[in-house]
């Protein structure tokens, strides 16, 4: 995406992390020239945001400047600071945030937790197949420490559902009622403790989710959750144990 304006002078590196404050990392002026480089970060933020919800046939963007400066997310831009002769194009953007949201399992499990999220993503039309999304994305998993299974991503395309499995073999998605979509790697492995003896220490996963410890009268088999069977469009599952009196055929 080009702007009227030296993106290169601006964003100082291929790639930028924007927050809340609309200031560039390592930023150096006086108040007047902050007040305008922040100007000009609003309208890449603004601009690419509105790529972004045309590409998704969205009536209203996601990603604004406005909304950045109100919430505690980070959008990354990924910028080619050698197009235009110098002046740099800005070829992508991703944005994260945590977000507070219940999440089921396939078993019905619900889950109340603040994982971190990918919440819009976007490469310019004339830069995609050239590797810049996983460059991107690869950026932020890096920075954030963080698992792709371990995200929770908002609204998620079938491109990017696409993109999910082909780089991280994320398939099976589990599209939730809030719409945001979790994989089976989200959510912690029971840990098996003999009952009597003492629940082993677990560390707490990058997505807030506590792994847990299945022992005792906690171990046994739950019942199907027809919530968790009508959120991941699975048919009801049929018990084969009597449900009562039976009686023998002749």
């Amino acid at each position: 995406m080009e702007f009227k304006f030296d993106v290169s002078s601006i964003l100082p590196s291929s790639i930028v992390e924007v927050n809340q404050s609309l200031i560039p990392p390592g930023f150096t002026g006086d108040r007047r020239f902050l007040s305008n480089v922040v100007a000009k970060v609003a309208d890449i933020v603004d601009i690419m945001g509105d790529a972004s919800a045309a590409a998704q046939g969205l009536s209203k963007p996601i990603t604004t400047a406005d909304r950045l400066r109100k919430a505690d997310q980070t959008v990354y831009l990924l910028v080619d600071r050698n197009a235009k002769n110098g002046k740099g194009v800005v070829t992508g953007m991703l944005k994260t945030g945590r977000k507070s949201l219940y999440i089921f399992d396939r078993d019905g499990h619900h889950y109340h937790i603040a994982p971190p999220c990918v919440l819009d993503f976007y490469i310019h039309e004339s830069r995609q197949r050239q590797g810049l999304g996983k460059q991107l994305f690869e950026h932020m998993l890096q920075k954030e420490n963080v698992e792709p299974s371990k995200l929770a991503i908002d609204r998620p395309s079938e491109k990017l559902l696409s993109f999910m499995n082909k780089h991280y073999g994320l398939q099976n998605a589990m599209r939730q009622m809030n719409n945001y979509v979790v994989f089976d790697g989200f959510f912690p492995e029971p840990t098996n403790v003999e009952e009597g003896s003492s629940p082993a220490l677990t560390k707490e996963p990058a997505n807030g989710l506590q792994s847990f410890t299945t022992y005792g009268r906690y171990g046994a088999p739950r019942p199907p959750c027809s919530m968790g069977e009508i959120i991941h469009n699975q048919p009801p599952i049929q018990s084969n144990e009597p449900t009562g009196p039976q009686i023998a055929s002749q």
